[in-house]
């Protein structure tokens, strides 16, 4: 997929100011979408009738959830410039015919929905193929996803005293990479591997560099998977009295040698502390190896202050929500998993629009 160009990204990161002239810029990186151009082949359409192209109802929904207005709405405020600027098919008089707020509704729920996670992968290969290089920080966090007080589908959160569901994300640099979407009163600690696992098949070249997390991701096995897939220490945002563990290099070497019966085992790499966890890793010693880890990087905070960098996610969740309404009010149930998901997918692209967020 291509990127919109580094000159011509908006330096303005307001949705509320962004014309159609400027969002149009987005059309290069669609239209080069493989994943949009598999589906468009394997639903051509029949002979006959007035045909939307994907990238031209897509561009209309991203500019619904920029305007945070409803399908109908976005569709009856449009101009005759905005409708030439999507490129909408014309009329026997020449006018530009934009699509019913039905239609823009089916393509969503029903099109849309079925290749976000597509896209939003092409997205995110693309942005960090831009600097192959470069060791990115990756963060883990979640935000909150807030619902009407009168709905009853959303739980009611006594922490953040409103009715929520959450979104578990993972970022490089800033940039959304993927996002997974729970209920209110989920914990985030199982959320913290299927997140890396979706990062490593992204990227699964990627130079080592940090990885942060908020403290609710501090599990043993998180740690473990984390450096065995990504060579990376783990850094989490542990709360005041955590408890070291206390395994040493030398406990490592005890339970390595407890392993000498099992194929690969070698006496002479008991000074390889890699070579060591990844043994005990792969024969179901996942537990201790994350124990290990998770005093090193309490040994590294004591030594180093916390350096955790959180505070990237929480600067841009916090754009997010102005960018477009990341909520889930006055969405039906039915939808509502397929609607964060979309919305996600037009925050990626927003984030490659907008400088600063996606450097080159």
């Amino acid at each position: 997929m291509l990127l919109v160009d580094e000159v011509l990204r908006l330096n303005s990161r307001s949705t509320a100011e962004m014309t159609v002239d400027e969002m149009i810029l987005l059309r290069v990186s669609l239209e080069s979408s493989e994943a949009i151009k598999q589906y468009e082949y394997d639903n051509r359409p029949k002979r006959g009738g007035i045909r939307y192209g994907f990238v031209q109802l897509f561009l209309l929904y991203l500019y619904m959830e920029c305007r945070k207005t409803t399908y109908r709405g976005v569709v009856r405020n449009l101009s005759d410039h905005e409708c030439r600027c999507l490129m909408f098919p014309k009329n026997g008089g020449g006018v530009c015919r934009p699509p019913s707020p039905a239609t823009l509704n089916h393509f969503v729920n029903h099109v849309l929905a079925r290749i976000t996670e597509d896209i939003g992968k092409e997205i995110s290969k693309a942005v960090l193929a831009v600097r192959p290089d470069h060791a990115y920080t990756y963060t883990l966090d979640s935000t909150p996803m807030q619902a009407s007080r009168y709905n009853f589908d959303a739980d009611y959160h006594p922490h953040y005293e409103i009715r929520m569901d959450k979104a578990h994300m993972i970022m490089a640099d800033g940039f959304p990479i993927s996002m997974l979407h729970s209920n209110g009163h989920a914990n985030d600690g199982p959320y913290g591997i299927p997140l890396v696992e979706r990062m490593c098949e992204i990227s699964p070249g990627m130079k080592a560099g940090e990885i942060h997390a908020d403290g609710l991701y501090d599990a043993f096995l998180t740690y473990a998977y984390v450096y065995i897939h990504t060579g990376m220490m783990m850094r989490c945002n542990q709360g005041i009295g955590a408890v070291h563990s206390g395994f040493t290099d030398e406990r490592i070497v005890e339970e390595y040698n407890g392993l000498w019966k099992k194929k690969g085992y070698d006496p002479h790499r008991k000074n390889d502390i890699d070579f060591m966890l990844r043994f005990l890793y792969k024969h179901g010693k996942e537990e201790t190896v994350g124990m290990y880890l998770r005093d090193r990087s309490m040994d590294l905070d004591a030594k180093e202050g916390k350096t955790n960098a959180r505070h990237v996610c929480e600067t841009v969740h916090r754009a997010m929500k102005r960018w477009m309404a990341f909520d889930i009010f006055r969405i039906a149930k039915a939808t509502k998993t397929i609607r964060v998901r979309c919305r996600f997918l037009c925050l990626q692209l927003l984030a490659t629009l907008f400088k600063g967020y996606a450097e080159t």
